[in-house]
């Protein structure tokens, strides 16, 4: 596989032949989606701890790949979700937008809780990615992630922020996923 001249991605691994079909094969458990940069801050501070959209997510979506929109420009952030749910799921535990959610006063129809985030430690700029070709724009709603960039920023090389459930179980069923996928 050719590199962008300045890319300052990690390399893929395994031979020439194998790179190709990896690289368009795509994860049926992780994907891109946009968010604004204040919404991504209150996401990593904690103080956000649902994602609210308009649509519900298939169900074997697992992780977002946050592309932090303008000015920023980088995918920073992975997020290990829950199922989508409705008004009335959510916990009133004061996390920003429950109460409302809850209430039938937002817009969006779906909460994904953030059980798990991770902040990559060489975060992906648009022009890396597009270089890449990981996305061909910015995400307008969602898009599929591929194998192969999930093979160049595995979990574990990641700087995990906090999680709300058991960590190291979810991390290793995550490997398992993503091998089953490749596989």
């Amino acid at each position: 596989m050719r590199t962008h001249p300045a890319s300052t991605l990690p390399p893929t691994k395994g031979t020439r032949v194998h790179q190709h079909p990896i690289k368009m094969a795509k994860s049926t458990s992780d994907i891109f989606m946009s968010i604004k940069p204040e919404h991504m801050q209150n996401i990593a501070s904690g103080s956000k701890n649902h994602e609210y959209r308009g649509y519900l997510l298939p169900s074997s979506i697992k992780h977002i790949w946050f592309y932090t929109t303008s000015p920023i420009q980088r995918i920073e952030y992975m997020a290990r979700i829950s199922s989508g749910k409705i008004p009335g799921q959510v916990p009133d535990d004061g996390g920003i937008g429950n109460a409302e959610f809850n209430a039938g006063l937002k817009e969006s129809k779906y909460g994904y809780e953030i059980l798990a985030l991770w902040r990559l430690k060489m975060p992906v700029s648009l022009k890396e990615a597009l270089a890449e070709g990981f996305l061909k724009g910015a995400p307008q709603k969602y898009c599929w992630v591929s194998l192969d960039f999930l093979g160049r920023f595995p979990l574990d090389g990641q700087d995990l922020l906090f999680s709300r459930t058991d960590g190291v179980q979810f991390m290793e069923e995550d490997q398992c996923d993503r091998l089953d996928l490749a596989g």
